[in-house]
């Protein structure tokens, strides 16, 4: 039998292959006799081969994880003799390994439609009598930004706790960075949260203290001040932040992000684009959506159009070094709580 996952959801494919390799061998005796673990990036067929064909040791099964192998078979804008001949080494390799092999292909990354062996794979499983226990082919593919909070709601779920929806939110938002959750830092943060707050649920508080010192919450308090020009209140959280050891470049960021939303909430808004899509289409949980969507009509387009692109020149002038990042953003604050005109519904 062989597996083959494939995806760019690195994190579970990896828990996919330790949970396999638990069920198949963890109560033998001689597991680690009879488990491997191969490099496909530079293995060749009969180096697999071999692998394949080794008989276990005492034990039942054989459990052999290649890494990369299958990728080597993608096409690349040409036939590729060595890719051809690979992948017609696989596939004759496949349909007779012993019945105590269990091969594991674990890709990082999507496999290619036309990948030769996944086609042929997914022919010859569907053709079995038992497709279930011929082969298994599964995609791997991370949860969208805008679901993350339920994953991790789940995951909590999993390992016997609760996040409450809004500390599940403000984790998912202090997890993103450029677009981009990492889930292997997600669970650890998650397993450090769930051990902290013990038989309760975790709270926002908890996310606060243990995880980062700019919780989405504060985030829109911040927003909240610029947009009512209270600069007292705006420059007292963004020190709070500051005092917190969080570093300019990065607290830059969260804010520019924050804006970023913001200016793509009023599109939307104005543009009358229903309430249940605006999670869908901003790619943040439902909680965050309304919140932004009170706040974008709280500044006009041409305001937060401004800002944006001031924010975007504090970037560049911090990191070419011509601006001190605290004075930078203590700057920023004074402008906008300076300027008239820019909130629709501010002082």
């Amino acid at each position: 039998m062989f597996y083959i996952f494939h995806g760019d959801d690195a994190f579970s494919i990896g828990e996919a292959v330790r949970g396999l390799r638990r069920r198949l061998i963890e109560s033998d005796p001689m597991a680690d006799l009879n488990y491997a673990e191969l490099d496909g990036r530079s293995l060749s067929a009969a180096d697999l081969r071999t692998a394949v064909d080794t008989l276990p040791f005492v034990g039942d099964r054989r459990v052999v994880v290649v890494h990369g192998l299958l990728a080597r078979c993608n096409p690349r804008g040409g036939e590729g003799e060595g890719r051809k001949g690979l992948a017609d080494a696989i596939v004759a390799l496949l349909p007779g390994m012993p019945p105590t092999t269990r091969l594991v292909f674990a890709e990082t990354g999507a496999l290619h439609a036309n990948n030769p062996v996944l086609r042929w794979a997914t022919q010859w499983r569907s053709a079995q009598p038992v497709p279930d226990a011929a082969a298994v082919i599964r995609v791997f593919e991370p949860p969208k930004l805008d679901r993350l909070p339920q994953w991790l709601a789940a995951r909590a779920q999993q390992r016997g706790g609760a996040i409450a929806p809004p500390a599940a939110a403000a984790l998912a938002d202090a997890l993103v960075r450029d677009g981009v959750v990492d889930l292997r830092q997600a669970d650890n943060e998650l397993e450090k949260l769930l051990t902290y707050a013990g038989s309760r649920p975790v709270g926002t508080d908890d996310v606060a203290a243990l995880v980062t010192s700019v919780t989405l919450d504060s985030i829109f308090r911040w927003i909240d001040a610029l947009a009512e020009r209270d600069g007292p209140q705006a420059a007292t959280l963004l020190h709070r932040f500051l005092a917190n050891d969080e570093p300019p470049l990065r607290l830059l960021a969260l804010i520019v992000r924050q804006f970023r939303l913001l200016t793509h909430t009023r599109a939307l808004v104005d543009a009358a684009v229903p309430a249940g899509e605006l999670p869908g289409r901003l790619g943040v949980p439902p909680f965050v959506a309304r919140k932004l969507t009170g706040q974008s009509r709280r500044f006009t387009p041409k305001f937060l159009d401004a800002a944006l692109r001031r924010l975007i020149d504090i970037d560049t002038q911090i990191k070419t070094g011509r601006l001190d990042g605290v004075l930078a953003l203590d700057l920023f604050v004074a402008g906008v709580c300076g300027t008239r005109g820019g909130a629709s519904g501010g002082r």
